[in-house]
């Protein structure tokens, strides 16, 4: 996961904070940074807000999963994922849309539990942290990702 800045979607546990930061080439080849995977889940995919994806990744063999709490802050949440969500709306659930028609490659992934609310970043936070906003234009290139396949 990138943002317009260029810079990667980086997971602290230990802080349950997930914030954007930039690498030096040599760092982003060297493997070492930890690597996102959506879960998708097709029954909830027959909707028209989206395909129905958690965010997740794994350190240590334990699952860790991206969730918005009840202040509507985003979190790391460790737990395992479940095969099956019967809701449409899931703390843990984001509906991924196509950002631009023009940029197939660029997502927005909008919350189930909040709608109209983003997977974003502040400009004005220096860690660049991961928020959940609701853009005032419909696109503002702060919720804008891109999903690198490498």
């Amino acid at each position: 996961f990138k943002n317009i800045l260029n810079q990667t979607l980086i997971p602290y546990p230990e802080r349950s904070l997930v914030a954007f930061q930039s690498f030096r080439d040599t760092e982003e080849t060297d493997g070492s940074q930890p690597i996102f995977f959506l879960k998708k889940y097709r029954e909830l995919a027959l909707h028209t807000k989206g395909l129905a994806v958690a965010i997740t990744f794994k350190e240590n063999n334990i699952n860790y999963i991206l969730s918005v709490n009840s202040d509507f802050s985003i979190t790391l949440e460790q737990r395992e994922l479940p095969q099956h969500i019967p809701e449409t709306e899931s703390e843990i659930i984001f509906y991924q849309k196509v950002f631009r028609p023009e940029h197939p490659n660029s997502f927005r992934f909008e919350s189930s539990v909040k709608r109209n609310y983003y997977l974003g970043f502040s400009w004005d936070d220096n860690e660049r942290k991961l928020v959940l906003k609701s853009p005032e234009d419909g696109l503002d290139e702060t919720i804008k990702f891109i999903l690198d396949n490498d």
